[in-house]
């Protein structure tokens, strides 16, 4: 799979990831609000750490200043990278078995290899359409 196809990949996991209670134990939960702080603010901030280490240390330090502002760009790549692998990586058994729970309680015809992906979009739609107490 092309780079660009996981950095695709990793910003619509992050679009179909839902943010709820069910699933607040999950690295999703804690990973993809992270990535959008850094998509959000990391460009604002690489700016100004060059900015500021520019003024302050003059041409001496530029390479340095420009690596780390570099570095800085970069998180929000690797958020998005790391999200499309596990997007696109199979469920283990325990994660299979609600997942095909989910779709035999939607009455949808699950796939036979689900993925992180997969379960993200069933997940989105068992809270959207099945009472709380069957999640």
């Amino acid at each position: 799979m092309s780079f660009w196809k996981l950095l695709k990949d990793g910003q619509h996991y992050a679009h179909v990831w839902p943010r709820h209670a069910v699933v607040a134990a999950m690295t999703e939960t804690r990973v993809i609000p992270a990535v959008a702080f850094a998509a959000r603010w990391m460009p604002v901030i690489a700016v100004l750490n060059l900015a500021v280490q520019w003024q302050w240390q003059g041409t001496v330090m530029l390479p340095q200043a420009l690596v780390t502002s570099l570095f800085l760009l970069s998180l929000p790549f690797q958020g998005w990278f790391w999200l499309g692998r596990r997007a696109n990586t199979k469920l283990d058994a325990r994660l299979k078995h609600w997942y095909s729970d989910l779709a035999s309680k939607l009455k949808v015809q699950p796939h036979p290899q689900p993925t992180y992906m997969h379960l993200g979009k069933i997940l989105r739609k068992a809270l959207k359409e099945l009472p709380p107490d069957e999640h």
